[in-house]
């Protein structure tokens, strides 16, 4: 690894970062997509059963693993898995900084953007962890020596931490595929070796990707009917603007995976020029360059492809798009400590004015985090802490319980399930829609109308008179998070 930056000039922004990383982290409360995984691990009996949990999730089960050891072998508070993820963003920052071959400026405005000061910095999930593996297997790529053993290690890893890194391995694969066979070095050892390793990866990556088809919603419905529809592509499309231009809609308070760039505001014209703009920008600055050039066009495609199909949105989603040109452009260095330097002038104003908007949009998301809930979850909780430990948690919305379960350290009985849990096991019959009123869901389970009393958590406010067998009394409601996840707590009396 050749680095570009010494340790002494990188050590300040590092302190920094970490600093703002730290106090960010301590100050963000957990929202749905955290806790889930994090009550995977926690709750989970043994590596087989924690498997076996997250079957409805089709993630590859490295993060989880890493929660599990946390859980079982630590701690059960869920900041540990706040303090791993801080540990792990900052080596990636570390990484980045030293060997990635930008400018210094660059460098700082790009840690300090929107992607990775808070999407892939604050938010515990597995991303930072992919970021990880795949500098290190940058800036191994760019070794005199390339070592080809430990980037397939890599590559392993990178498959068993999410989808979108397999597309990065799938990708990097492809161009060592293409370099060797042109040095008619296939057969040997090393690559063999390699091949092996990616090989065995991608197959981890299809195993764990595979979820039950019986009663599975898994976040959302994938319709083969609807892939080559103008809806989907346009969706898709969206998705590739939004990753270079992620402006949030900051109108009603939530800003998080609220857009402003839509079909609606831009109309579908401006929308196919955005997309053709954004589709071919990353060509002015790679054009001399195949590898990078394959690089990021079949990590892009793979990326509209998933956009495609699952019409998912979320920010950590469309940033993956910003994430493999700065692979590409890693890998275009040949050398260099500025892989910019022989772009066009058009390109570098260009890139820099984006990193800009960047910067803007992360300083205003760590800002708001700061001030403002995420989630009411930890507010909620501490509130629930204050009351009788002897009368049950009883939660309307199955997806507004897991973060309660983190910071209580218990289960709670689910209206959804009619029985105690944690995290939630997507199957559509726990996501009825519309949902029943409340008084009809109280009232199905035997269990409830047994009990003198009960608290009711739900996430959306309840009409005390819905049903004649129980007396609601609101006792405190908490409103107003960026994520949308606020709850209302009630004393329940039976009659």
């Amino acid at each position: 690894m050749t680095p570009t930056l010494s340790v002494r000039s990188l050590w300040p922004v590092l302190a920094l970062y970490a600093v703002l990383i730290a106090i960010g982290l301590g100050a963000h409360e957990l929202f749905l997509d955290e806790a889930h995984h994090f009550l995977l691990a926690r709750d989970s009996t043994s590596l087989v059963d924690l498997y076996n949990n997250a079957r409805y999730d089709g993630h590859p089960r490295l993060w989880h693993t890493l929660l599990f050891t946390i859980t079982h072998l630590l701690t059960t508070n869920p900041i540990a898995m706040q303090v791993l993820q801080g540990l792990i963003t900052v080596a990636m920052a570390y990484v980045f900084l030293r060997f990635a071959p930008f400018t210094y400026w660059v460098k700082i405005t790009i840690l300090f953007g929107y992607y990775f000061l808070f999407e892939y910095g604050i938010l515990s999930r597995n991303y930072a962890l992919g970021l990880l593996f795949l500098f290190l297997a940058s800036a191994l790529l760019g070794a005199p020596r390339r070592p080809l053993i430990p980037i397939g290690f890599l590559i392993l890893l990178m498959c068993n931490t999410h989808i979108f890194f397999t597309f990065a391995s799938i990708a990097l694969y492809g161009c060592l595929l293409l370099e060797y066979a042109a040095q008619k070095k296939l057969l040997s050892r090393p690559f063999l070796l390699f091949t092996g390793l990616f090989l065995l990866g991608f197959a981890c990556a299809l195993i764990q990707a595979r979820v039950p088809r019986v009663d599975n919603v898994n976040l959302t419905p994938v319709r083969p009917e609807k892939w080559l529809s103008g809806d989907n592509f346009s969706f898709a499309a969206f998705g590739l603007v939004r990753g270079w231009l992620p402006i949030p809609s900051i109108g009603g308070g939530h800003f998080w995976n609220h857009y402003w760039l839509s079909e609606e505001k831009t109309g579908r014209f401006i929308g196919i020029l955005l997309f053709l703009l954004f589709l071919g920008l990353p060509a002015l600055a790679l054009h001399k360059h195949k590898k990078a050039l394959l690089f990021y066009y079949t990590c892009a495609a793979l990326l509209l492809l998933f956009f495609d199909v699952t019409q998912m949105t979320a920010a950590r989603y469309f940033g993956m798009v910003f994430i493999f040109f700065l692979v590409a452009a890693w890998l275009s260095a040949d050398g260099r400590s500025d892989a910019l330097a022989t772009t066009s002038s058009l390109f570098r104003k260009t890139f820099y004015a984006i990193l800009t908007l960047h910067l803007v949009i992360g300083l205003y998301a760590f800002e708001q985090d700061l001030t403002r809930p995420f989630s009411q979850s930890r507010n909620t909780a501490r509130y629930l802490q204050t009351l009788p430990a002897d009368e049950k948690i009883v939660v309307d919305g199955y997806n507004s319980g897991p973060m309660l379960c983190a910071y209580l350290g218990d289960s709670v009985f689910y209206l959804a399930t009619g029985r105690e849990g944690s995290f939630c096991v997507w199957k559509k019959s726990y996501f009825p829609t519309p949902r029943p009123p409340i008084g009809q869901e109280l009232g199905q389970w035997p269990a409830l109308r047994g009990l003198p009393r009960f608290i009711l958590v739900a996430n959306r406010p309840v009409n005390g008179s819905e049903d004649p067998h129980f007396q609601l009394i609101p006792l405190r409601s908490f409103e107003n998070s960026i994520q949308g996840e606020d709850y209302y707590v009630y004393q329940v009396n039976t009659r």
